[in-house]
């Protein structure tokens, strides 16, 4: 018995809830029925209002055209990234006219270094990968295959200098 009346305590709880709830909605769609109505008949609001969503949606345009090119300016960067981080730039929206200007420069910087790169440090380099599959130790191939290359560039040079008239 003590459990029904739990029970209809509850039920009658829920009802109330319900009614309560029903109540607020017809509240609300009564205002909003209201807020149509005076926006309709009132003309000095309704230029408000239109001028209102005319600013707002300039503004939300505006915005989306600002982020469509932080956006574009990201991907300029991220694709020449390594450019401009020689350049100390890390920012991501940095001018794509910068980022190109950079671009170019840094392809001009790396040919130069590969060039002088072929005579220096890349025979050691080419040597020491070779070298290592037969020693096991890449320490050792470096240092033989550096031996080697300052005997062919130094030593050779000053042998024929020397000895060789």
């Amino acid at each position: 018995m003590e459990e029904n009346k739990e029970l209809s305590i509850n039920f009658q709880e829920e009802q109330k809830t319900e009614v309560v709830s029903n109540k607020d909605k017809l509240v609300e769609q009564v205002f909003e029925q209201a807020v149509v109505h005076t926006v309709q008949n009132d003309q000095e609001l309704k230029d408000r209002v239109l001028s209102t969503a005319k600013a707002y949606t300039e503004t939300k345009m505006q915005t989306l055209t600002e982020n469509v090119d932080t956006e574009h300016k990201e991907a300029v960067f991220n694709n020449r990234k390594d450019a401009c981080e020689c350049y100390g730039f890390v920012e991501k929206t940095t001018p794509v006219w910068a980022t190109k200007f950079m671009s170019a420069g840094y392809n001009i910087l790396l040919a130069i270094w590969l060039v002088i790169g072929s005579f220096t440090f890349m025979p050691v380099v080419f040597m020491a990968r070779k070298m290592n599959v037969l020693f096991k130790h890449i320490w050792l191939s470096a240092i033989i295959a550096g031996l080697i290359y300052l005997f062919i560039t130094v030593g050779v040079p000053f042998i024929t200098a020397h000895f060789v008239k």
